[in-house]
């Protein structure tokens, strides 16, 4: 199966969302083996090439549960660069479920691309794919992303899973579940991130 071919851009013209391509997969390496993204993601390799990243996306083109996108920031002059990962996977047709994720490369953290590129994504599985429910999984030591799930989108605390996912050194971590619905989504989490990205654009 080949990769995708859907291409996402912002509304607000900071990021666009696209099929990961050759071109990133040493960005991709970096950002995935970066201590500040291990932090959180303890189970992700220490170290990785462009050779695993190339194994990684194409491997994952033939998944038809899941689609990844590579977030691309809009630079001054109009040329994007990477800034890391995002897409669904679980997708579940039959009961109209997935699980959505991000990873902003640690270079580009302080620049506030997480609430576009979730809003982009958002956007595409509840309006264009159509999907009834979307999850999220963090450590529960990532206040971070919890305060972003809880504050920003308005996401619902669903599940806190002891011992869930197995770490880099063999120990198991604690996981805080959340879900958005469609309706939610329409009638109060697109107003919220709008509002958010509106004050910063």
């Amino acid at each position: 199966m080949p990769q995708h071919s859907v291409t996402l851009e912002s509304p607000f013209g900071r990021i666009k969302l696209i099929p990961p391509v050759p071109s990133d997969d040493e960005a991709a390496a970096i950002c995935r083996t970066h201590p500040t993204t291990r932090r959180y993601l303890s189970f992700l390799p220490e170290n990785a090439t462009a050779e695993n990243m190339r194994v990684r996306r194409e491997s994952r083109a033939e998944d038809p549960h899941l689609i990844d996108f590579h977030i691309h920031f809009v630079q001054n002059d109009g040329a994007t660069c990477f800034a890391g990962h995002t897409g669904f996977f679980n997708l579940d047709e039959q009961h109209s479920t997935c699980e959505a994720g991000i990873i902003v490369s640690p270079k580009m953290h302080g620049k506030h691309l997480a609430t576009e590129t979730l809003y982009v994504l958002l956007q595409y599985i509840f309006e264009e794919r159509n999907i009834h429910r979307t999850t999220f999984e963090t450590s529960s030591d990532n206040v971070g992303m919890q305060s972003w799930l809880e504050n920003v989108a308005g996401a619902r605390l669903e599940a806190q899973r002891k011992e869930t996912w197995k770490l880099g050194d063999g120990t198991f971590g604690d996981v805080k579940g959340y879900a958005i619905l469609d309706w939610e989504w329409k009638e109060r989490v697109k107003k919220q991130l709008e509002a958010r990205l509106r004050g910063r654009v």
